[in-house]
């Protein structure tokens, strides 16, 4: 009798997990094999497999952490970290409907994303493959002022 009460709930996550599986074969049936592919390993990157990635779109910002930031009125540039990705980006929070456009670097690398006002959700740079956030900088170009933030900036970030 003990063991009829386990049927139950174990039949229901059976059927629970079959729905999701159907689901998920489901909808990635329009989808390439290669396009498919491209969103795993975006999901999963590490290192230069995220390069060039945008950092919502994948796994990244689950761990990522703040190691630097720059602010003012009207923005705040922040350099992020995802030590499970071995990956580093800018992101930008502005006050307000703005162009504005975000950049990483790291010795010769640079990458950038810009975004119109009308893209309110746009606020972050490519991804850039780091084995440490050290000598990174994060900018961002808004209202025609360039702010930078980097681990080895003297203070809090700099503003041009």
């Amino acid at each position: 009798r003990r063991g009829r009460g386990l049927v139950l709930p174990a039949l229901t996550l059976l059927t629970a997990l079959a729905a999701v599986v159907t689901a998920l074969a489901t909808s990635s049936r329009g989808a390439s094999p290669g396009a498919r592919a491209a969103v795993l390993a975006a999901l999963r990157c590490h290192g230069r497999s995220c390069q060039g990635a945008l950092p919502g779109a994948s796994a990244c910002a689950r761990d990522a952490r703040t190691e630097s930031s720059v602010a003012d009125a009207t923005y705040t540039v922040r350099l992020r970290w995802s030590p499970s990705c071995r990956a580093v980006w800018s992101q930008v929070a502005v006050r307000g409907a703005v162009a504005r456009e975000v950049s990483v670097r790291s010795e010769e690398d640079t990458l950038s994303a810009a975004y119109s006002a009308a893209d309110t959700a746009g606020d972050a740079s490519p991804m850039l493959a780091v084995s440490s956030p050290r000598g990174v900088e994060a900018c961002a170009v808004v209202r025609g002022r360039v702010a930078c933030t980097g681990l080895d900036d003297a203070g809090a970030g700099r503003v041009l």
